[in-house]
């Protein structure tokens, strides 16, 4: 249905964004003592890469199901679903719609602040004359002219932002797009929902990071690993053990930002450990 009355969500999602996902099965080593007892035959493992843009949340809750809907239509293929992990950059902060999707299973048209571009967001939003405008990139200040970017801890929990003015917003009639004074009809948000055969998720971090990304004016951990955890339906899964140590903001600030001489990436990697988990 959001395909058929958003004609500017059809045209990003499906002319405009291209969707990667890398998905390999994988068969475990087995031992004599572990071999169809504590270790599935094999598992699903997918690398993704969501969009960019900070105002397309909504993109990334539908890129974030086509990955889970794939996933979950390969895992099947055999005798008994496969479990699996989904790690990648979501370009999602951890109280986005996307993470909340694969946290939740669900993101509901009042959930967080995650639909508030559904109507403002257009494909033209990604040139560089709107990017530098409204802030998004070409920070032209002075190095001693910048702040220094902050973080919050965030948990994996029901993240209701500001309910009060996105309820508001949802019960009005319309809105105005941002970049052309244009009032468009107003398209109530859908309930987007994993489907039921597919598993419930745990993130590999025991602690939200405190971020993956920091560049000169923008601080935010985007990058995740999440694992499947085993049910009445899904006997074989996984335990999150915990997570390797993270940089620390000190140890950046000394480079001012990432990358850097010694940090080849803007982002930092995230490694975890699981554990083997069955049903009883």
């Amino acid at each position: 249905d959001l395909f058929e009355n958003h004609d500017e969500v059809r045209k990003v999602f499906q002319e405009s964004v291209g969707q990667i996902v890398q998905i390999v099965r994988l068969t475990p080593k087995q031992t004599p003592q572990s071999f169809c007892t504590t270790k599935p035959e094999s598992i699903v493992v997918a690398n993704t890469h969501l969009f960019y843009h900070p105002m397309a949340d909504h993109i990334r809750i539908l890129q974030a199901y086509a990955v889970c809907h794939k996933l979950d239509e390969i895992r099947r293929e055999g005798q008994y679903p496969d479990p699996v992990l989904i790690c990648g950059d979501f370009n999602s902060g951890p109280l986005s719609g996307a993470v909340r999707l694969l946290t939740h299973r669900s993101v509901l048209p009042s959930d967080n602040d995650c639909w508030k571009n559904l109507n403002v967001y257009r494909w033209e939003c990604g040139d560089s004359e709107y990017m530098i405008d409204h802030g998004y990139i070409c920070n032209n200040s002075s190095p001693d002219e910048l702040i220094e970017p902050s973080y919050v801890d965030e948990e994996f929990v029901d993240a209701h932002g500001d309910e009060s003015s996105l309820d508001a917003s949802v019960s009005s009639k319309s809105t105005k797009d941002e970049s052309s004074n244009e009032t468009i009809n107003w398209n109530i948000p859908p309930v987007i929902e994993l489907p039921s055969s597919f598993p419930t998720l745990a993130s590999g971090c025991l602690r939200v990071p405190q971020f993956t990304n920091y560049a000169v004016d923008f601080v935010e951990t985007l990058d995740y690993v999440f694992a499947s955890k085993p049910s009445e339906c899904e006997p074989y899964g996984f335990k999150p053990k915990g997570e390797a140590p993270m940089l620390t903001e000190d140890m950046v600030k000394n480079y001012v930002a990432m990358p850097n001489e010694v940090m080849p990436s803007d982002h930092v990697a995230v490694v975890c450990d699981f554990e083997w988990l069955k049903n009883q």
